[in-house]
């Protein structure tokens, strides 16, 4: 004889309360792991865009270096202005082997107003010294803008991830509705199983 007797309500509400406590600890996990996945993102646009930034920075000392050895100051001037153009950079300055300017860009301000705390737009000051040889010519100094420098690829990093937390969000929903419809069915051959004689 089969035993038919249902499963006792203390326990069928202890199973519930643990797939229920299960599913918010997996979307805890899921959501935490989607902002860490998005400050790791952003972190590693900023290193790889500090990164260009520093060899481009390397490229531009000896093209000033050429131009202060042979005295020529106003291609140094159209070098330096040339630079701050870019959307990236607020600020490019070049000194001499002593620490005076020889050319900066209009923006160019002292040290402790650009990346003083009070500054509303973040800067970060990049310098590279001017070699010929081993002889120390001078320094180029530029200031990148952090938020603009980052502002394309993050907003496509963005847009990748909102793509992703509406899959993730689409699965649940998927995942939802599959375990109600098998459940039903489920049910359902149970009670056909108990309806035959």
């Amino acid at each position: 004889m089969q035993n038919d007797s249902p499963i006792p309500d203390t326990t069928s509400s202890t199973i519930k309360l643990l797939q229920i406590s299960i599913a918010i600890a997996g979307i805890w996990l899921l959501l935490h792991s989607w902002v860490w996945t998005q400050q790791q993102g952003k972190l590693l646009f900023q290193q790889q865009s500090t990164q260009l930034t520093r060899e481009t920075l390397v490229t531009l000392s000896h093209t000033a270096a050429y131009l202060i050895e042979n005295d020529q100051l106003d291609g140094l001037e159209q070098l330096t202005q040339h630079i701050a153009q870019s959307p990236y950079l607020h600020d490019v300055v070049v000194y001499d082997a002593n620490g005076m300017r020889m050319s900066w860009s209009q923006n160019s301000a002292p040290a402790r107003i650009l990346y003083s705390p009070a500054q509303a737009e973040p800067l970060m000051a990049m310098v590279q010294p001017i070699m010929q040889g081993a002889q120390l010519l001078g320094y180029i100094k530029l200031s990148l803008r952090l938020d603009a420098s980052l502002s394309p690829v993050v907003m496509s990093w963005q847009q990748l991830m909102q793509r992703l937390l509406a899959m993730l969000v689409l699965a649940g929903i998927v995942g939802f509705l599959l375990r109600r419809g098998f459940s039903r069915f489920s049910r359902q051959s149970l009670r056909l199983r108990r309806t035959k004689p």
